[in-house]
């Protein structure tokens, strides 16, 4: 019933419609043939052709059963010049209607031709602001494009093997700027084609000089306000892409297989009454980060015993409750021998791990830590400052050293040692460290689990020590959450989602080592290091770039970009001027600035709030995130309903 009820309004819509009806019969001309001439009489056919086709009730149309290429073409080329759909977005904004919708258009990403996802999201987008407009409600839309990032730098480098660092950042640049505008003409082309209500001469671009210089002078607003910051912690870093990820930026490949590895680590000072060594059991997924090992951590409230393994010689400490799990796994029986108290283990020490590196006889300590847990390991855990945050916090609480042994690439740096100097850590690295650990393994096994990669290279990262660029999340989160609160999202069964991801979600890393981006606006002291940024830096920057481009900060140099009384103070007081950074701001920082950049009539505090924001459930820790952190950073409120 309801086939038929749509097949009939289809029909009685194109036989009412004259412009369409009068272009079909000239479309067709040349290519109908005439008919034949039937010398059979009605009955004779009917019983020869046993046709029942005309006892069914089916619509009758003028279009063709199997339209050519070419009369395709031309009958999409009449569709659009007769339903005016470039003109009706104008003409409803012309309208006196009390009412006004906003539809902040999430940008899609400027690197390839319009596929059937841009078409789910773009006709989704488009249902509605026509139902608004039947509603006599003005929409406002302005379809945009993400227009920076690494896909594109790496379209634009090409399929050259040479370091990216070494070459010409403005030819990169420019050859990335190429691919972007060819990639929004294609792409909007289509769009074009598809009949969407936009306005397609007033798009917005992250990369365009007004959108860029606005989008500095919202990172001088959260600077000024001291939401944004540089430090050294762990970040999810990419040796293929060579730079720093936000979480956003990963994905999980559940099949990622690493060395499960039980490691014993000796105990220098302890309280055990025993003739035999003493060893500290640990367990861990990254054997690779134990060259840069400065403390194991244990949890107060967990019991700790003191057990033989059958086989090995030695005690061993580990909690309790590791005690039947380790039994299984190491195929031994595993017997506690006494309990082992948190004040006992406070006092003792344990010898570096010897893995080829100076310094490897020296004493470590023992410390208490909240992350500790009993449900996988053995309820002590080898702590790396450098490589996860827990284990940073630990060393920020008592003062432990940061020793970063890998590199950029993803290799160990000269200080760990000859035996791994230059070895790729996620491969050679673990092979390496486990052979110059010895004996000191007990225990080693693949262990398929979900690990983190780069979502565009689809190679493994790691977290590494890095001095970055962050927003300060967790003085905004509070803030966010009682925002989100007010907001609708649909459908309603994922509407705890997004604030679930909120409270787990840590700093946020604004910061990436490429090109094709938007300057992070920081200079740096020449014999410190330590970054000068102010409002003035900021305002002078913002101003060059509406001017001239982003590219002002690759192309001028540093007397050039800097404020002209900045520069006077420096050389009358006989100082070399700050250099400029190398860094660009992350693309998510790009496309969530949106809100108010996109929008070149207002201030941020001033700027509308959108009706609606509609992209994919991925979005949830993308867009719609950066989004609202960076909206009630400087706003005071979320830019959506």
């Amino acid at each position: 019933m309801i086939l038929k009820t749509v097949k009939f309004r289809v029909h009685t819509h194109l036989k009412n419609n004259s412009c369409l009806s009068s272009l079909l019969p000239s479309i067709r001309e040349k290519s109908t043939r005439p008919p034949k001439q039937d010398t059979k009489s009605n009955a004779e056919n009917h019983a020869a052709n046993k046709s029942w086709s005309s006892t069914v009730n089916v619509p009758q149309t003028k279009f063709w059963l199997r339209p050519k290429d070419r009369e395709r073409i031309e009958m999409e080329h009449m569709l659009q010049r007769s339903r005016g759909f470039k003109e009706l977005y104008q003409w409803q904004r012309q309208q006196s209607w009390a009412q006004e919708f906003i539809l902040q258009d999430g940008p899609p990403y400027a690197n390839g031709k319009a596929h059937i996802g841009h078409a789910v999201n773009k006709i989704l987008k488009d249902i509605i602001l026509r139902y608004k407009v039947q509603r006599r409600v003005r929409v406002r839309y302005r379809p945009g494009w993400d227009c920076h990032g690494l896909p594109i730098e790496l379209k634009a480098l090409g399929h050259t093997t040479e370091d990216h660092t070494k070459l010409d950042p403005l030819a990169i640049r420019e050859t990335a700027s190429r691919f972007a505008s060819e990639a929004v003409s294609l792409q909007r082309t289509a769009f074009e084609r598809w009949g969407l209500l936009a306005d397609w001469s007033q798009c917005y671009l992250t990369s365009t000089p007004q959108y860029v210089s606005r989008q500095l002078r919202l990172f001088q607003r959260l600077y000024s306000r001291g939401l944004v910051y540089r430090g050294l912690k762990p970040v999810h870093w990419s040796p293929s892409s060579r730079t720093a990820l936000a979480e956003a930026e990963l994905e999980y490949n559940t099949q990622h297989v690493s060395r499960s590895t039980h490691v014993r680590l000796r105990l220098e000072r302890h309280t055990l009454d025993t003739a035999e060594p003493a060893y500290l059991l640990v367990w861990t997924t990254t054997p690779w980060t134990l060259p840069a090992n400065q403390a194991v951590c244990y949890g107060e409230h967990v019991q700790y015993v003191a057990a033989q393994i059958a086989g090995l010689s030695g005690l061993y400490v580990l909690s309790a409750a590791a005690l039947e799990p380790l039994s299984q796994t190491l195929g031994r029986s595993v017997t506690a021998v006494r309990e082992v108290t948190g004040d006992e283990l406070r006092q003792w020490q344990y010898r570096r791990p010897a893995v080829g590196r100076d310094g490897e006889d020296q004493v470590l300590p023992l410390l208490p830590a909240d992350h500790v847990t009993v449900t996988k390991g053995t309820g002590l855990v080898h702590t790396a400052p450098a490589h996860g945050p827990e284990d940073f916090q630990v060393a920020l609480k008592h003062k432990l050293s940061l020793e970063v042994l890998v590199d950029e690439d993803g290799c160990y740096t000269q200080e760990a040692g000859p035996e791994l100097h230059r070895r790729p850590v996620l491969t050679e690295g673990d092979q390496r460290v486990l052979g110059l650990l010895g004996d000191d393994v007990v225990h080693v096994e693949d262990l398929v689990h979900s690990y983190p990669y780069d979502w565009r290279t689809k190679q493994p990262v790691l977290l590494l020590a890095s001095r970055q660029w962050f927003i300060d999340t967790e003085r905004i989160k509070q803030r966010a959450l009682e925002c989100l609160s007010e907001v609708t999202i649909l459908p309603e069964s994922i509407q705890s989602n997004m604030a679930d991801q909120l409270r787990r979600r840590p700093y946020w890393c604004i910061s990436r080592q490429r090109v094709w981006g938007v300057p992070v606006p920081a200079f740096y002291d020449r014999d410190t290091d330590e970054p000068i940024v102010n409002d003035a830096i900021i305002t002078h920057l913002s101003d060059l770039v509406s001017a001239h481009g982003a590219d002002v900060w690759w192309e001028r140099p540093e007397e050039e970009l800097l404020p002209p009384e900045m520069v006077r103070q420096y050389r009358d007081a006989g100082r070399q001027l700050p250099r400029k950074g190398t860094d660009i701001l992350d693309i998510w920082f790009d496309s969530g600035a949106a809100w108010w950049s996109s929008d070149p009539d207002c201030e941020p505090e001033r700027a509308p709030r959108a009706d609606l924001y509609l992209e994919g459930v991925d979005q949830f820790t993308g867009w719609f995130q950066s989004s609202l952190l960076t909206s009630v950073a400087v706003a005071d409120r979320a830019p959506y309903r």
